[in-house]
């Protein structure tokens, strides 16, 4: 596994999008800024806490990069060369989802780093140690969004891998992972309304643990929207991500090349 993870970031580090990532994640970031200077000191607070947007573009570069990285493979014919490596061709898959998630964090890296600078030289800004969520410092509730980000993407990244291994194009993967990952709340607020008897059960649906990160900035997502608690989403969203990647794995490896 070790010998197969070094050769996917050598052919990781040789994709155009691995370097532009960051870049482009830095310019979107640095756009919203731009449009919060008169902002009241309360949504200031939000932005930053928010990474300016930063968290929600991983979400979306993510899908990206998990996708064509899975399809990539069938589609240049470089599963066989692979596939002639391992004894399991499910390790190839395991592999580039752990190599994905460990990307995931460096973007993180990047999108704190960068809500650092743009705060630094965005003027009269709120101070790190002001208030703000659960009476926690405005530095503490940009750590933790951070980390709730990651978090969620851990099951957001595995649901993206499934369904590129049933998918014969990278474009195909990315449209229908952004679909769902993005009207994936929409689907579960209605199903959660429609179906009121079901609740205990149906709470416990894919769609609703998307919601790990909106809970902690609004709780009262726990009792109006999600019936769940944040600890109880984020049991959620590591089930359904062993989930995700158990079948991927599956259908990745009987997948025919």
């Amino acid at each position: 596994m070790g010998q197969l993870i070094q050769q996917k970031i050598f052919k990781f580090r040789h994709q155009r999008l691995a370097w532009l990532a960051p870049v482009i994640l830095s310019l979107l970031m640095v756009g919203l800024a731009l449009t919060t200077h008169g902002a009241s000191t309360s949504d200031q607070k939000f932005y930053i806490s928010s990474a300016y947007g930063g968290f929600q573009w991983v979400t979306i570069l993510m899908i990206v990069i998990a996708a064509s990285g899975v399809t990539m493979e069938f589609e240049y014919g470089t599963i066989k060369q692979l596939a002639i490596q391992v004894n399991h061709r499910w390790t190839i898959f395991v592999g580039k989802y752990v190599l994905v998630l460990g990307y995931s964090v460096l973007l993180h890296g990047v999108v704190i780093l960068m809500t650092l600078l743009l705060k630094r030289s965005g003027g009269r800004n709120p101070m790190w140690q002001s208030v703000y969520l659960y009476h926690q410092s405005l530095l503490v509730n940009l750590v933790t969004n951070a980390v709730l980000d990651m978090y969620g993407g851990v099951m957001i990244i595995g649901l993206v891998f499934l369904l590129a291994s049933c998918s014969h194009n990278s474009a195909a993967a990315i449209a229908i992972g952004v679909g769902v990952c993005f009207t994936g709340e929409g689907v579960s607020s209605l199903l959660l309304q429609s179906f009121k008897s079901l609740l205990p059960v149906m709470k416990w649906n894919p769609f609703n643990m998307f919601f790990l990160q909106e809970e902690y900035g609004n709780p009262s997502y726990q009792q109006n929207v999600t019936h769940l608690t944040i600890q109880q989403l984020g049991v959620g969203n590591l089930v359904w991500a062993l989930f995700f990647v158990g079948v991927g794995a599956v259908i990745f490896s009987r997948r025919r090349i």
